[in-house]
């Protein structure tokens, strides 16, 4: 048997290379990567010199990723795969709140909290009391849910960048009570640019891309009989919310933190001075109604 030599024969052989995996799905995944893998170099048409460039920027971008640093997930981001995952993947029902990207700066372990409490384990920032109740679709409370929260401090980085930060540093886990409520004191998120450092960055300034993210806090939330859903709370006086670098800004997901008085009554404990609130409840889709609805379309 002759190997192939021409670009639409060495295609075609790959692809085939893969007929014989025992595995359907693991077949169908890698032989369309295959096909549109050779498709873009087909397309683009690279130079030895390109590719090999391109390659040096996978090899890179594994020595930098470690449990800190993320960079295969920064490339899912700004090229806009992360989002386009979750806008194929969200079945969610009407009034469900809607997810967005994890991000690369989630961590294992944060400390699980009491209600209300604060997530700020050193000084800095604005405070901001975050508050509201996860729900069903049909507004029924959801008590024990468990929200996973993390975000960034006023020097733009979050916890797990920040060596000088303790390790817990503006992360938490908390339970919401019998009403379906959550809250704790966090501080006003900034914008802030993803590592620029690495490939990624390089790939951004040689494009003319700018790196920055709007101000947000993350909410990973998870209950019971429902699906899970990682989502973000956006400033609404934020810049870039119309230029994400990560393209998963949501209208529904941007709110206003309102600022407040010190005297406040509602001021929480510990905090002086002004401060600000916002409010953002967290509507979870049942997933024994999604897999009744699923096998009612199937058998239909």
């Amino acid at each position: 048997m002759n190997a192939p030599v021409g670009p639409e024969q060495i295609t075609a052989a790959a692809i085939a290379s893969f007929d014989n995996c025992r595995d359907p799905r693991a077949r169908a995944i890698l032989q369309a990567l295959t096909r549109h893998l050779h498709a873009l170099v087909t397309e683009v048409n690279p130079t030895q010199l390109e590719w090999s460039q391109a390659i040096e920027a996978l090899n890179q971008s594994g020595k930098l990723t470690n449990e800190h640093r993320q960079e295969f997930v920064l490339w899912s981001d700004v090229l806009g795969l992360s989002m386009l995952i979750d806008a194929i993947a969200a079945d969610r029902p009407s009034g469900a709140t809607e997810s967005t990207v994890i991000g690369p700066f989630w961590a294992v372990g944060s400390p699980l909290r009491e209600y209300g409490a604060d997530i700020r384990e050193q000084p800095g920032g604005d405070p901001v009391w975050v508050h509201g109740h996860v729900l069903s679709v049909d507004g029924r409370p959801i008590a024990q849910a468990e929200l996973d929260v993390w975000q960034n401090g006023p020097n733009r980085l979050y916890a797990v960048q920040d060596p000088g930060a303790p390790e817990a540093h503006l992360r938490g886990r908390f339970l919401t009570r019998p009403d379906g409520s959550y809250a704790f004191l966090a501080v006003r998120p900034t914008p802030y640019p993803i590592p620029a450092d690495g490939p990624v960055g390089r790939m951004l300034e040689a494009t003319d891309r700018h790196p920055w993210r709007p101000a947000h806090i993350h909410v990973a939330v998870s209950a019971e009989g429902y699906e899970p859903l990682a989502t973000h709370i956006f400033d609404a006086d934020s810049e870039y919310l119309d230029s994400d670098a990560v393209f998963a800004v949501k209208p529904s997901l941007i709110r206003t933190f309102v600022p407040r008085a010190p005297r406040d009554p509602h001021c929480p404990p510990g905090v002086s001075g002004e401060w600000f609130s916002v409010e953002m409840d967290l509507v979870l889709a049942d997933r024994d109604a999604r897999r009744r609805d699923h096998g009612s379309t199937q058998r239909t």
